[in-house]
């Protein structure tokens, strides 16, 4: 992939890179969850992934803003994404938001209605879980002792099915290596402000469908979690679709190339 297609949103003491790519009519913006490294060192891979989008979209990826401190939450994050949204004149977007990017996907989308026309939620949460705070509060634990090996072994413990692992586990361990010092820190952040989740009570204000998609072996945020959002927006009377990956991991997307194939369909039906 050409350098120039991962660029910054600028201002003010403000700092956002992202990926574009596509040269579709329509909008698509991904919001990732949580990463060890930035998913814009793995670009091409991205590309590649969601190439099935390119006719139709331009496709953008943005990830977390530059410099962020310890306290840095999950509401802070929703508004600096649609600064830079609205910077790009990013309006009426089709929005798919996974674990933690989803639960900024869904604060977007409650406060932020103009900037989401379709919303997809993968293996994500808008509350709390007890599993959650175990799981990621022992990756933040282990970032801020500095132990990227552990955290690493943890991470994709956690995050992928076991029959995925079987298969690919030393390629993921080599895509964690050399961590720096820079990396671990702003994991931490991330990892802490998951306990910031807050959107249930708020999920009735979503104005735009919604396409929840579940992993039933989510070792992170449970199957449980999707479940739950889901229901609210039924009892809500929202427009909501749901689907499980019976017995995958937290990151089915990353397991499943057909993972795309589907969010595809449902954005482009509507």
């Amino acid at each position: 992939m050409p350098e120039n297609l991962i660029t910054t949103v600028s201002a003010e003491n403000f700092e956002m890179e992202y990926m574009r790519f596509g040269n579709g009519a329509k909008t698509f913006v991904i919001i990732p969850g949580l990463s060890i490294k930035s998913v814009l060192k793995s670009s091409a891979v991205i590309q590649e992934a969601y190439k099935n989008f390119e006719k139709d979209y331009t496709v953008y990826l943005f990830d977390r803003k530059k410099n962020v401190k310890m306290g840095y939450a999950l509401s802070e994050m929703t508004d600096d994404l649609a600064f830079a949204m609205r910077k790009l004149n990013l309006l009426n977007a089709d929005v798919f938001g996974f674990s933690q990017g989803g639960m900024i996907a869904q604060d977007l989308a409650i406060r932020y209605p103009e900037l989401v026309r379709r919303l997809a939620l993968g293996s994500s949460s808008s509350r709390p879980e007890p599993l959650q705070l175990k799981v990621i509060g022992e990756w933040q634990r282990l970032a801020e002792a500095g132990d990227a090996t552990g955290l690493v072994n943890r991470f994709i413990d956690a995050a992928f099915s076991t029959s995925f692992l079987e298969r690919y586990r030393r390629a993921l361990l080599s895509l964690y290596r050399k961590i720096s010092p820079e990396e671990l820190s702003r994991f931490a952040v991330f990892a802490r402000a998951c306990e910031d989740v807050n959107t249930y009570d708020e999920l009735g204000k979503i104005q735009c469908p919604v396409f929840v998609i579940a992993a039933g072996s989510d070792g992170v945020l449970t199957l449980e979690a999707s479940q739950k959002i889901m229901e609210k927006l039924k009892a809500e009377g929202k427009d909501v679709e749901y689907y499980v990956y019976e017995g995958r991991g937290h990151a089915v997307l990353d397991e499943l190339s057909e993972y795309k194939d589907r969010l595809l369909n449902y954005f482009l039906k509507g």
